[in-house]
């Protein structure tokens, strides 16, 4: 099971060990309540499905309370909220190391946060630039559409002259 201080392994009914992990249960709470968002699911849509994939009735309260870290989760429960999910657990238990000293970890934190904000900034300049070649096709459609009730017009007279 996870919750906020131990992962117990289990067994049928009886415990085979605890490893202690700080955190995990809010982390991987966190991780559920994000991924659900995302889905745009409530919490009772996350209930029914996981309750669907485990063959048995799931409260939705247990899914707040897994999402607030305040549960612990049995582990067929992690297996299928990481299957719906579709959720990377391995950073949960082995969190990735990253060495150096403090003020190079500062250095490359602001490395970081430089290169996101510039992905944004572009992120905006093409959004932008997709809204503007957006309009102009629509205006390059509704025209053609003009056109082409003109021509019909045009040639429907034709005809009718020529009759």
């Amino acid at each position: 099971m996870i919750d906020g201080s131990t992962i117990e392994v289990a067994q049928g009914r009886g415990y085979l060990h605890h490893m202690k992990f700080d955190d995990v249960g809010q982390s991987f709470g966190a991780l559920v309540r994000q991924a659900r968002e995302n889905r745009q699911w409530t919490q009772a849509d996350l209930a029914k499905r996981l309750g669907a994939l485990l063959s048995r009735e799931v409260n939705p309260l247990a899914i707040t309370r897994t999402e607030a870290g305040k549960r612990p989760v049995p582990l067929d429960e992690v297996a299928a909220l990481a299957q719906l999910l579709n959720l990377e657990l391995d950073p949960l238990f082995n969190p990735v190391r990253v060495p150096g000293s403090v003020v190079e970890l500062e250095k490359r934190a602001a490395e970081l946060r430089e290169e996101i904000d510039q992905g944004h900034q572009q992120e905006l300049q093409l959004m932008a630039a997709y809204a503007s070649v957006n309009q102009q096709l629509r205006q390059l459609r509704t025209r053609r559409d003009e056109t082409e009730r003109e021509l019909q017009a045009v040639e429907r007279a034709l005809k009718n002259a020529s009759s």
